[in-house]
């Protein structure tokens, strides 16, 4: 039995497209009839499953950088688990002003009571004797921790098909039971439900399911506190130098692209963490929230590549590394690779919780306690840290930008600050070139950076050396920058600044060619 239908004839279907996997057929002739029209569909992956992975994403062709995999549309959105009050129609931040007339949940104003996304706490709201009441906003607010959850369950009879996807996704149920996680879930969520809400047509096992549901393939969405689950998007496994970027359209849909080529038969991969973390932090993520650990050969290289993102200088001989050993999955101590200088695991943690400390009370936008920052950690942190990387790129897209420093406009930097821009620009992009490499973001909004660095040399050139090959040469270079830069940054939805810069790029892009065009 199948509830497969034929793309031609509807009829039962037992066929599947050999390269997609999705589109089913009753017979060979029906899928040859249909191929004219399902070829430029025709999807450029299929679903595959193993013990080690469970379901899985392959690619069942070569997809080229920029191309895109799939759109996905979301089965669920609904405002993080730890968020301040907003707006369950449009999720912006609220104040209490304005409330529904039918629960008493906070919106932002009347038009969004009649929203669709909010009718399930709407509806399951309404067991209450009176109305939801929210006091306290501003800061985060427990209360919220349910809405996610409740628009989940709301698919069990409202939308059955759905239901049966979300159920498909990894909860690690048993592996959250007995956990803090679960005893919150358990405060937060399950009883808030029962007591509050009088919610009581849930079981307590599949409020848990959910909640472990949206904590492993929920993904955040830019904006104010937003969370997605997608049916298609849950199954991209994985890895630390993903081969795919994602970003979101104007409706929430997610939209994974190819960020470098994918040959056929390899396994298409996102990235759960920052791919820019440290080793110690991703393992530490993945195996917390997804639950599993990661055992790639960034991760059990000390050295992650030989960039030394997680390792430590030596300040007793000054040219080795400190990494962690035998491996950075379960490290006994921290060994200098040149003297064999070795620091306690307490000694190491203890320093990077401290200067984690520093780094997070840095001043925003301060450009001189960032430079402190960075000639204070260069003694014990190696040149390429994950903290000093994340200073760093702070500072790379700092110089130059509009605000209140004196050094804030690109113009108004001194020779050697604009030098500096570019050096910081280009030892971050060394690293995203590896971690993140391809038609990345990350990428993108260094290229941009970049060439407004390399651009701004050109400017300040003499007017008949503007003419030279040394002219040419850094119009050449920004050209090449911007071009990267607008394609990548024009991925991302309107909404975003990323896409209003990358509109930018294209404009520079215009005026970068037109000056070249004047070089003979």
């Amino acid at each position: 039995m199948t509830d497969a239908e034929c793309a031609v004839c509807q009829a039962p279907a037992s066929q599947r497209c050999a390269k997609c996997h999705i589109t089913s057929y009753c017979s060979k002739e029906h899928q040859k009839q249909h191929w004219k029209t399902h070829r430029g569909e025709c999807s450029p992956y299929r679903v595959c499953q193993n013990d080690v992975l469970g379901r899985y994403l392959e690619a069942s062709r070569d997809i080229l950088p920029g191309e895109v995999i799939f759109r996905d549309s979301p089965l669920v959105v609904g405002p993080r688990q730890v968020t301040v009050p907003v707006c369950l129609g449009c999720f912006t931040p609220v104040d209490g002003s304005y409330s529904c007339t039918s629960c008493g949940w906070p919106l932002c104003g009347p038009e969004c009571q009649m929203v669709v996304l909010h009718n399930p706490e709407c509806q399951l709201s309404r067991n209450r004797p009176v109305k939801v009441q929210v006091q306290k906003f501003m800061e985060v607010n427990q209360m919220y921790e349910c809405i996610t959850p409740l628009r989940c369950l709301w698919l069990k009879e409202k939308a059955p098909d759905k239901w049966a996807t979300l159920m498909q996704m990894e909860s690690h149920l048993e592996q959250r039971i007995n956990t803090d996680v679960h005893e919150v879930n358990q405060a937060n969520v399950v009883n808030f439900m029962r007591q509050y809400l009088r919610v009581l047509s849930f079981t307590d096992e599949e409020i848990h399911t959910v909640c472990g549901i949206i904590d492993v393939n929920g993904f955040e969405i830019p904006g104010p506190s937003i969370i997605g689950l997608y049916g298609k998007a849950c199954l991209l496994e994985h890895s630390c130098i993903p081969n795919t970027t994602r970003t979101f359209d104007t409706q929430l849909n997610i939209i994974v692209r190819a960020a470098t080529k994918i040959n056929k038969g390899e396994h298409i991969q996102t990235s759960y963490t920052d791919p820019m973390w440290g080793t110690a932090n991703r393992q530490l993520h993945v195996r917390t929230t997804k639950y599993f650990k990661c055992i790639c050969n960034r991760c059990l290289d000390p050295t992650e590549l030989g960039t030394n993102l997680s390792s430590l200088r030596c300040t007793k001989c000054s040219s080795g590394s400190i990494l962690p050993s035998p491996s950075p999955l379960s490290p006994d101590a921290w060994v200098c690779n040149g003297c064999e200088e070795t620091l306690n695991l307490d000694e190491v943690e203890d320093y990077l919780k401290w200067t984690g400390e520093k780094l997070i009370a840095l001043k925003e936008g301060s450009l001189q306690a960032s430079e402190n920052f960075l000639k204070e950690t260069s003694k014990k942190l190696s040149e390429n840290h994950y903290y000093r990387s994340d200073v760093k790129l702070a500072l790379a897209q700092m110089y130059g930008r509009s605000g209140e420093e004196s050094n804030s406009n690109i113009q108004a930097l001194s020779k050697d600050l604009l030098q500096r821009k570019e050096t910081l620009c280009r030892e971050v992009l060394a690293l995203a070139d590896i971690f993140s490499p391809g038609k990345s973001r990350l990428r993108g909004l260094l290229l941009y950076e970049l060439q407004a660095s390399l651009m701004e040399k050109y400017r300040r050139l003499p007017k008949k050396m503007r003419m030279s090959g040394i002219g040419k040469n850094l119009l050449k270079e920004s050209i090449s920058a911007l071009e990267d830069a607008s394609e990548i940054l024009m991925y991302e939805s309107p909404l975003q600044d990323e896409y209003q810069l990358g509109l930018q790029a294209e404009d520079d892009l215009k005026n970068a060619k037109t000056l070249l065009s004047k070089h003979r």
